[in-house]
């Protein structure tokens, strides 16, 4: 760069610097207070968080360094499962910080990721972008593919306004004032229930890895995995966020 370059950029960054770090601290406090919210609402959903990523991370320490011999199939499956792993907490953290539309996304991107696995292990793969949300076999996220996917793209205006609005309250204001809020807030229903779809995507991550883990490593299920997945469905249930008709739905975790 040229001394006039530098010399503008460095003008700039001197107008500007401030401003940006208001910003970000704003966004900062307030992502921090919603989550101490939030990990209080959560109530039993925490215990059924730790017993499925447990389950999870103890099968990855099993089969850590083992060498087996390649399989295309299964290799293409261990890509997405681990591309599942690696955004665990990505996801965790933006529903915990009250970033909704942000979280709605990245909970498209793992029921996606969970349909494709089932896809390729079924044999079923049609060359296409987006996997069939039917392979998932569960009615109830099926149904919910829809409406991630109209907040992913942030084509409809109500889901965008009700992730961004602000209530404006003041008796001097001439009537009802609508506001925009640039910063993350709580909303308790909606981060029960976007923990709630991620935790049971992590379930279903769950079977089809204890499947995967037979066919690659001959790595059974223990009494104890079953245990803990029949466990966390309890306490999801005692919590209110699954009903008693869906628990059929997982029972097959048990026969992987």
């Amino acid at each position: 760069m040229t001394g006039d370059i530098e010399a503008a950029v460095a003008a700039a960054r001197r107008e500007l610097i401030e401003p940006r770090a208001t910003l970000f601290a704003i966004q900062r406090s307030s992502g921090k207070n919603v989550r101490d919210q939030t990990l209080r609402a959560y109530g039993r959903l925490v215990d059924a968080h730790i017993l499925i990523t447990g389950l999870l991370a103890a099968a990855l320490l099993r089969i850590n360094g083992k060498v087996v011999p390649i399989n295309p199939t299964l290799q293409e499956c261990d890509a997405l499962f681990a591309s599942f792993v690696i955004g665990i907490k990505v996801c965790e953290y933006a529903i915990a910080e009250g970033r909704y539309l942000q979280a709605l996304a990245l909970l498209r991107q793992e029921m996606e990721t969970v349909a494709r696995i089932k896809t390729i292990r079924a044999g079923r793969r049609n060359g296409k972008q987006c996997a069939n949300m039917a392979v998932l076999g569960n009615s109830s996220l099926a149904r919910l593919y829809g409406e991630l996917s109209e907040a992913a793209h942030v084509s409809k205006h109500h889901i965008v306004r009700a992730t961004t609005e602000y209530e404006v309250g003041d008796e001097e204001l001439p009537g009802p004032t609508s506001g925009t809020r640039y910063f993350p807030a709580f909303d308790e229903g909606l981060a029960r229930r976007c923990f709630s779809l991620h935790l049971v995507l992590a379930i279903e991550l769950v079977y089809e890895f204890t499947i995967y883990l037979k066919k690659q490593y001959n790595d059974g299920v223990t009494e104890s995995a079953v245990e803990a997945v029949n466990l966390a469905v309890q306490l999801m249930q005692a919590e209110g966020m699954i009903e008693a008709s869906q628990l059929a739905e997982f029972e097959r975790v048990n026969e992987a």
